[in-house]
């Protein structure tokens, strides 16, 4: 796929695939190498497992995915390496933050993490914590901690907003929810800013208010994010 999409979907049904990554599997040796070089240059870097989206389907207004369990050192080689093919995706949660005028607020992240200065929805990696009993993957629950653990603002501080944004990019795919605020778009900036504030080692260093889409070549901005206001804040122009 090489033009972005963006679908509303009203639901996702997400779970947890039996097998392992073979892409991690066949390059395990190369992969351990890198992880050394990369840990080497950032020591706070931690090898925890993440899910990477095995396949996935929108049938109508539902999103259908399978999800494969790795370590993070695998996705990370597969991420630095531009995605080459592999039989998997870049699934992950993210939560488009809104102000009571409709305003979208980015976040720009902390120097020492893998996105380091660039401006996107606060979400990550969906984990093993957010697989239920079942083998299904609560999408919500990952977002809702994410949010939460990005921003320190909990998801009872604003009116989730129904269904999810799905947004396809070759090699990724991210499942969001709208969040609206009943504050203002500055009143909503300074208390984000107020708690990562109080945060002992925040992953976020400031956020940016979005009245438009940003420019289509605005590399500061995540792809994801840009194609994901340009949906939303194009349509209510």
């Amino acid at each position: 796929m090489r033009v972005a999409q963006v679908h509303r979907v009203r639901e996702c049904r997400l779970r947890l695939t039996a097998g392992p990554w073979v892409f991690a599997l066949d390059n395990a040796a190369a992969i351990a190498r890198h992880w050394g070089n990369r840990l080497a240059d950032n020591p706070s870097f931690f090898n925890g497992r993440v899910l990477v989206m095995e396949t996935f389907d929108i049938n109508g207004d539902v999103l259908d995915a399978g999800f494969m369990e790795t370590e993070f050192a695998s996705f990370l080689y597969w991420k630095d390496r531009g995605y080459p093919e592999a039989g998997a995706y870049d699934g992950f949660g993210s939560a488009l933050i809104r102000a009571s005028g409709g305003e979208v607020i980015l976040a720009r992240q902390r120097a020492g993490n893998v996105n380091a200065g660039l401006i996107y929805m606060p979400g990550g990696f969906i984990d093993p914590r957010d697989v239920t009993a079942d083998g299904s993957v609560d999408i919500d629950a990952s977002i809702e901690r994410e949010l939460l653990e990005e921003t320190g603002l909990s998801a009872c501080a604003f009116d989730r907003q129904p269904g999810y944004l799905v947004t396809i990019l070759p090699f990724q795919v991210s499942i969001a929810v709208e969040f609206v605020s009943p504050l203002t778009a500055e009143e909503l900036r300074r208390s984000l800013v107020s708690e990562i504030g109080r945060q002992s080692d925040p992953e976020l260093e400031d956020f940016v208010i979005y009245r438009r889409a940003p420019r289509a070549d605005d590399q500061d901005v995540v792809a994801f994010s840009r194609h994901v206001l340009a949906a939303v804040l194009d349509e209510e122009a």
